[in-house]
Formats: structure tokens, sequence, C-alpha cells
């Protein structure tokens, strides 16, 4: 099932698919959000925004519209 990162529960470990191929897209790419990489859920902001999300070893908080940029997959389930 794919959803996209800002509809995951908190602490749900997810796997990325793919994200928007746009300026915003191509900058979470350079920040690491990459096909493949594991991405968690740690913390969500009153009213859901902003959003802090944890890939390797490193906590980003992005805002919920950048969020939605990122398609991802539960882990253990097919695309």
């Amino acid at each position: 099932m794919t959803i996209t990162a800002d509809s995951i529960a908190l602490h749900q470990a997810v796997e990325i698919l793919e994200l928007d191929q746009n300026e915003t897209g191509q900058r979470l790419n350079e920040m690491g959000f990459l096909p493949g990489k594991s991405l968690e859920l740690l913390i969500s902001a009153p009213f859901g925004d902003p959003l802090a999300f944890k890939i390797d070893n490193s906590v980003i908080a992005l805002r919920k519209e950048e969020a939605k940029l990122i398609r991802v997959k539960l882990i253990g389930t097919a695309a």
C-alpha cells in the first residue's frame, strides 16, 4: 500500500519509494530522503504541523505539505 509520509502513524517505520519531481522534492532528496531509505515519524506537533522524522541517524522536521511529497510504503508489505 502506497501512502505519503504525512499520513503515517507515530513511530511507524516506512520505506521511501519516491519523491515528487519538483524543487522541494529535489531539496528533500539532497537532505537524504532517498528511495529505499527507512523513515520513522517521531513527533507530530499540535495540529499535525510540523512533523519530525528520523532518517539514518538524523531527525529532520518537515512541514506537512513537504511530507506529502514523499511516497512511502509500510515496511513488510508489498508496494
